[in-house]
């Protein structure tokens, strides 16, 4: 699984080429939420990821932190390797997108999810994301918007499903922050998160645990 992490992560990186745009970011939060679904039980995590961007392609790797049990074997690391394009035509564009979900430690299994999505406006994007091996799909909506004095709001809605479940969720995270450039460029950020049920791929039997969490967070782009 190593080499395979290791080859897909050194093909999209020489692949993007000389001419290439990145765009790095380190960052650190009260907790990691993956649509609305803690990864590492409420604690702390931090991350570091890496954008190439080259005409409309790109590619992405990013390394997060995990929760992981006292038994397992590995690193408690995920290490997301994506790579898609963006195709723009006259008054739309389609995103298509592969991304793989690599986890460095044998309690959670790899996945790979595709995704197409379009943006309906300057600010508001929907996209689907279609899990191939859990058979999984997630709907997202997403709203950025610019506000004034350096503040920006981010914000989305998303419904996640699966195939041989009777299950289902819908999450909502709305984010307020501001950047300093008079202090190191940083982002400094709140969150709150709701889902309305935390085990979204069981079954109408079983108990739907809605949560609410808040997070706080500090980014640096460089």
């Amino acid at each position: 699984m190593m080499k395979k992490i290791i080859a897909t992560s050194l093909l999209i990186l020489t692949t993007a080429g000389a001419q290439a745009k990145s765009t790095d970011q380190i960052g650190f939060m009260s907790d990691y939420l993956f649509r609305g679904i803690t990864q590492t039980d409420h604690g702390f995590a931090a991350y570091a990821q890496t954008k190439k961007t080259n005409g409309n392609g790109y590619g992405k790797i990013s390394f997060i932190n995990i929760d992981a049990p006292d038994n397992a074997e590995g690193i408690p690391v995920q290490m997301n390797v994506s790579f898609g394009y963006n195709s723009q035509f006259d008054v739309f564009n389609i995103d298509l997108e592969v991304i793989t979900y690599n986890y460095l430690i044998d309690s959670r299994s790899d996945e790979t999810e595709f995704k197409i999505g379009t943006s309906l406006s300057k600010s508001l994007d929907i996209a689907l994301y279609r899990g191939i091996k859990n058979k999984t799909l997630y709907a997202e909506l997403v709203y950025e918007k610019y506000l004034t004095n350096r503040l920006y709001l981010d914000a989305h809605v998303g419904y996640a499903t699966q195939d041989d479940s009777d299950d289902s969720a819908l999450d909502a995270r709305v984010e307020l922050g501001r950047d300093f450039p008079e202090f190191y460029g940083i982002d400094i950020y709140v969150a709150a998160d709701f889902i309305t049920d935390t085990t979204p791929y069981g079954n109408n039997g079983d108990q739907d645990d809605s949560e609410l969490s808040y997070v706080f967070g500090v980014r640096k782009n460089f």
